[in-house]
């Protein structure tokens, strides 16, 4: 008899923390991703853009740049850092075209060009974790 009491709490207890994950699910703003892709000309690697944003009540909004093989799917460059090239909050430029532009060169060079604020740098590598690709920024 006394198991009894012992499952019913413990049965209640799962119903509370259910009932308070459901509530949070509900009343939390979601960040919307999107993710653009630029391939190199000779199709061996890609730059892979993802923003991530939110309004509501605690706004943000965040760019990162990767570069990564061609043959990787868009989602590794939002899962493994080592990969990331430029992060940075998001911005635009003077012509309200949306920072950072990235543009290839040549196989295994690209051009990352973003909006200048002083107040919020990004964090800038010049060169990709294959050491293969260099990159230039461009503060604009």
């Amino acid at each position: 008899m006394k198991a009894k009491p012992f499952i019913v709490s413990f049965l209640a207890v799962v119903a509370v923390l259910a009932a308070v994950s459901v509530y949070i699910g509900a009343t939390v703003d979601k960040a919307a991703k999107s993710i653009a892709v630029v391939v190199s000309p000779d199709g061996k690697y890609k730059a892979v853009k993802v923003t991530m944003a939110s309004g509501g009540t605690s706004p943000f909004c965040f760019d990162s740049v990767s570069v990564v093989f061609a043959a990787y799917p868009d989602s590794f460059a939002e899962r493994d850092k080592p990969y990331e090239i430029y992060s940075g909050p998001c911005g635009s430029f003077a012509n309200g075209e949306p920072s950072p532009k990235i543009e290839w060169l040549s196989g295994t060079a690209l051009q990352i060009t973003y909006a200048n604020n002083p107040a919020k740098k990004p964090k800038l590598k010049t060169i990709d974790v294959t050491k293969t690709v260099h990159v230039t920024f461009v503060a604009r």
